[in-house]
């Protein structure tokens, strides 16, 4: 383990070390650096990366390093979905929702836009400066960001709303077995 990789708890195991390692990279790592990072050896690490990557946790790619292991964007996503669906009220996911919508009109106001196209399009106008421009590609960056977020709380407030009518469906059966039949 080299000087900039973190002390493992005594109870987690080769397994836990290897996921941890994989799961929070932002960049593509390859086995033997993630082995590294999670004090097992080359082949523990590729043995479990493959069940990652069987699992749909992982993707593997293909780099100047040789095969790469970065975390599934879809799985990710979704499992965001379902956290936010499981953790905060409808209420809640709405408004963060008004919240995002109302931080993209402002910004819509300020750039004089109608579109996040229309926001990177400015980019290339000449009368701006340096800093004016550098502005513009934070601002492109947190609604690129606020895009993403919206759709996973779309997607949350759909999930929330179709647990919470299977949760009732399931109730409903479940009592109806609880009663007597009647007689006519």
């Amino acid at each position: 383990m080299n000087d900039q990789s973190p002390q493992w708890p005594d109870d987690m195991d080769a397994a836990a070390r290897v996921r941890h390692v994989a799961l929070t990279r932002t960049s593509p790592r390859n086995a033997g650096w993630i082995a590294e990072e999670a004090d097992v050896s080359r082949d523990t690490a590729a043995k479990y990366l493959t069940r990652m990557v069987d699992q749909g946790d992982l993707e593997a790619v293909e780099t100047a390093d040789g095969t790469c292991y970065k975390p599934d964007g879809v799985t990710q996503f979704l499992r965001e979905v379902r956290r936010l669906a499981e953790e905060q009220s409808v209420d809640e996911l709405t408004e963060e929702l008004r919240a995002i919508g109302d931080e993209i009109d402002a910004w819509k106001t300020t750039y004089e836009v109608e579109s996040l196209d229309e926001l990177r399009q400015s980019i290339g106008n000449d009368d701006l400066s340096p800093d004016a421009r550098r502005d513009r590609l934070e601002t492109i960056d947190e609604w690129e960001y606020n895009i993403q977020v919206r759709e996973a709380l779309q997607l949350a407030i759909s999930l929330n709303s179709s647990l919470t009518r299977l949760d009732s469906a399931s109730r409903l059966e479940n009592r109806g077995s609880e009663t007597l039949p009647q007689e006519g």
